[in-house]
């Protein structure tokens, strides 16, 4: 099995190396959100063993965007748990 955090790192480390540096916001007053699309996939170990525990997962980062979108603060969520910005979905699975 698989954590969220283990996603998440995945999909960080593929932002962090895979990615130019071009364009890139400046962490230290910048700021940006971060869409990526996983594929988890069921692979048998190299054991041959067909018992209980011998699957695990193989996790590739398919796709992944990034971006803004600048709207009111009245429609921000001070949450964080809503983003707005309808691009990031087109450019995530156009990347």
């Amino acid at each position: 099995m698989w954590s969220a955090d283990e996603i998440a790192e995945l999909c960080y480390e593929h932002y962090r190396t895979r990615l130019p540096k071009q364009g890139k916001p400046d962490p230290s007053r910048e700021w940006t959100l971060l869409a990526a699309v996983v594929k988890v996939e069921s692979v048998a170990n190299g054991e041959g063993s067909a018992g209980v525990g011998s699957l695990q997962v193989a996790k590739e980062v398919v796709a992944l965007g990034t971006g803004t979108k600048c709207i009111g603060v009245n429609k921000m969520r001070k949450t964080g748990n809503a983003v707005w910005d309808p691009d990031l979905l087109t450019q995530t699975f156009n990347s």
